[in-house]
């Protein structure tokens, strides 16, 4: 795993999760996605639910920072801005709409056709199963070897929308 060294200039970066399993967190990643759609901005969804490796950076972002993290989590220009109650807060106060003055706009925010929108497909390799088959030439023998194309979960991050 590796922390992302991409200069974040000008982008929102969104720690998220799609789990349902605690109900108040999913609603509240959902309701601050919708305010940044809302605010037509371009931003990078993170979602640890899908990558591990996600949720590793997370972890080294909040403790550079001195914050435990609690989902959702949002980055702007690379600075700790804070979770769902701050973003709302901000949203309210118009103070949110000022700091997203430098952001790149999106005109018609859409949904990718390939993913949905989730930046995640099955992997095109194992199909999801995560594991690939090794034919040993000598005895003709089959096993099965963990894929190297996928994560943990059996997913490729999409090429349609995923950068």
């Amino acid at each position: 795993f590796q922390v992302s060294t991409v200069p974040e200039f000008g982008r929102i970066v969104i720690y998220t999760t799609s789990l349902r399993v605690v109900r108040t967190t999913f609603e509240r990643c959902e309701l601050v996605r919708k305010i940044f759609q809302n605010h037509r901005v371009k931003f990078e969804e993170k979602n640890i639910a899908l990558n591990s490796d996600y949720g590793k950076e997370l972890d080294e972002r909040c403790r550079r920072v001195c914050e435990a993290p609690s989902l959702p989590v949002v980055f702007i220009d690379g600075h700790y801005l804070g979770g769902a109650e701050k973003i709302l807060l901000m949203n309210e106060s118009g103070e949110l709409q000022d700091l997203l003055t430098k952001i790149e706009r999106v005109q018609h925010p859409h949904e990718c056709p390939s993913c949905g929108g989730f930046g995640f497909l099955p992997c095109s390799v194992c199909h999801g199963s995560k594991m690939s088959v090794f034919r040993n030439c000598f005895t003709d023998s089959f096993k099965a070897l963990k894929c190297t194309a996928c994560n943990e979960n059996g997913l490729q991050r999409c090429r349609s929308c995923a950068g």
